[in-house]
């Protein structure tokens, strides 16, 4: 062979191998480049669900279909191509316990309804969640956005690759969401232990107490009690009449109700005294909040002076009966609403509880409660921040429907609705990372 047609050849080798390395090369630069474009299309799809839950989370619970509907609007918005390719479905997200649902985060937190069974919850990292229908009448606390959107290639279409599939799926919650309070609060509760309530009532609502405290994170929570009726000054567990003594505050704002391990600390004033507490006689609502009349140590002056600067403040407020005192003051139930009205006027948040008052009335000399008019519930609800109403003819409906007022039949557990009212308190919604997801 002659040297020029041994050239001739290696050059033919030359140039195949060029060739293939040419396709080589576009294939990776397609590779590269369409995979970070898939990349960036995926974070900003990401971006896009991000935004869309978190404004229909700020609709939960009330709202599911307003939920569905601003999340929608809010993806669109980002991304008009994403139209038909949005899927949005709901759960109810609690704390796990023992390897299953907290059961006194339901219906607390959120409600699942009565067909999600044990092994209908998945469990992992502290949390559980359980599909949640709206439609069923479930309460649901976490909206659910699965998004999927077609990436065009630039590169890959020399290769045979025109396109590429990419999805999400992002979750947002509204409320405590399985895990504790979040941010510093100051917090009295005031507890009814009048004669009205019986042991197992007063027992259960001590009970609950000790439910909520267990919840809360006391280095961030501080808690305080107060009585309805006042306390004893020389032993604050036995109740006794303001005009004879006594204050409606039991035990100030304190941080110690928790040992180390979370479990309550008995030694300490607030969880010795809430579980020592004993009955007397008189139904006062407004004065354990506020008392201009005896000018007994109350709620809100002791968050007016020892609760922290710049730190939200509330009221959870548990009674069963109708308001029958202060003597001095003829209409006790227009009395109570008004020393409701100036505590939330001092930017208290307010929350009551009222357990077996649905068919109790209040008897005001006159007035909007006088005898035959407005009951007990319609001033409890007053009362509360953002009270929307009474509905407590169907407590599932006035325990969910988003204001601060709560009510329970005295069979039930009290727990559940301390909860939900602590829960109330925790009013944004974050992004979540779902068990098992």
């Amino acid at each position: 062979m002659s040297t020029w047609e041994q050239r001739s050849e290696d050059d033919g080798v030359i140039l195949v191998i060029s060739a293939i390395v040419l396709v080589l090369f576009m294939a990776i630069a397609a590779l590269v480049i369409d995979l970070t474009l898939k990349s960036q299309g995926r974070q900003s799809l990401w971006n896009s669900a991000d935004a869309a839950v978190l404004a229909g989370a700020s609709q939960l619970p009330d709202d599911p279909d307003g939920a569905a509907k601003l999340a929608n609007d809010f993806a669109l918005r980002n991304d008009a191509d994403l139209d038909g390719e949005l899927v949005v479905t709901y759960r109810c997200l609690v704390a796990e316990k023992a390897g299953g649902p907290d059961p006194s985060n339901i219906p607390g937190v959120c409600d699942p309804g009565p067909d999600i069974g044990a092994d209908d919850w998945v469990c992992a990292d502290g949390k559980c969640a359980a599909v949640c229908v709206p439609a069923d009448g479930d309460t649901c606390n976490t909206i659910v956005m699965e998004v999927q959107k077609t990436i065009d290639y630039a590169f890959a279409p020399a290769i045979g690759v025109d396109e590429g599939e990419t999805e999400v799926l992002s979750a947002a919650c509204r409320g405590t969401c399985g895990g504790p309070l979040t941010g510093p609060l100051d917090l009295i509760l005031i507890i009814d232990r009048t004669t009205s309530m019986s042991d197992d009532d007063l027992a259960n609502a001590k009970a609950a107490s000790r439910s909520l405290l267990g919840f809360l994170d006391p280095a961030q929570q501080r808690v305080g009690l107060a009585g309805i009726n006042a306390g004893d000054p020389l032993d604050r567990c036995v109740g006794k009449a303001p005009a004879s003594g006594g204050d409606w505050l039991l035990v100030g704002l304190s941080s110690n109700y928790q040992n180390p391990d979370g479990s309550l600390n008995t030694a300490s004033s607030l969880v010795s005294v809430l579980n020592c507490l004993e009955k007397a006689t008189g139904t006062d609502l407004g004065s354990p909040i506020n008392d201009p009349v005896y000018n007994r140590r109350d709620a809100l002056g002791h968050l007016l002076t020892f609760g922290r600067p710049g730190v939200n403040r509330a009221i959870i407020l548990l009674s069963d009966g109708e308001a029958l005192r202060p003597e001095a003051r003829p209409n006790h139930c227009q009395y109570a609403e008004a020393m409701a009205a100036a505590a939330k006027a001092q930017g208290v948040e307010m929350f009551t509880i009222g357990f077996g008052i649905a068919s109790k009335d209040c008897e005001d000399a006159s007035g909007a409660y006088v005898a035959g008019g407005d009951s007990v519930s319609q001033l409890l609800a007053r009362m509360a921040s953002g009270g929307a109403g009474d509905q407590c003819a169907d407590p599932s409906v006035e325990n969910t429907d988003g204001d601060n007022f709560f009510c329970q039949p005295k069979s039930a557990d009290l727990s559940e609705v301390f909860l939900a009212a602590a829960a109330q308190l925790v009013e944004g919604a974050s992004l979540v990372q779902l068990p098992g997801s």
